[in-house]
């Protein structure tokens, strides 16, 4: 099964990533088990770079990087929604984050073929 990982390379340079080499390394296993989780699928090559954006944002926040823990707002076209509890918000979870680099890809499908 192909799993393009990203390199620190990767992260710190082409994904834009924050944090230092050995806080990558330590993260990146359980970003990549997630990233799994999320997208079962072969990642055909076409992907891989979208692939590893996805884990770089697993990266992220696995090291705790991700500051996004509550969703206190969103807009998505013209379409803006506030939560009432802004103590409360709305949970952002692993695919959230990897939904801008895997969406529209097919790797996040998971209902029958």
């Amino acid at each position: 099964m192909a799993r393009p990982l990203p390199t620190y390379e990767f992260y710190a340079g082409v994904h834009g990533g924050r944090l230092g080499e050995a806080e990558f390394a330590s993260a990146l296993p359980e970003a990549a088990a997630r990233a799994r989780e999320l997208a079962p699928a072969d990642v055909p090559a076409r992907l891989y770079r979208r692939y590893r954006h996805a884990v770089c944002a697993l990266v992220d926040r696995v090291a705790g990087a991700d500051e996004r823990g509550l969703l206190r707002s969103e807009t998505v076209g013209s379409t803006s929604r506030t939560y009432a509890d802004a103590d409360q918000g709305a949970a952002f979870g692993d695919a959230d984050a990897v939904r801008p680099w895997l969406a529209g890809t097919g790797l996040m499908y998971r209902g029958l073929r």
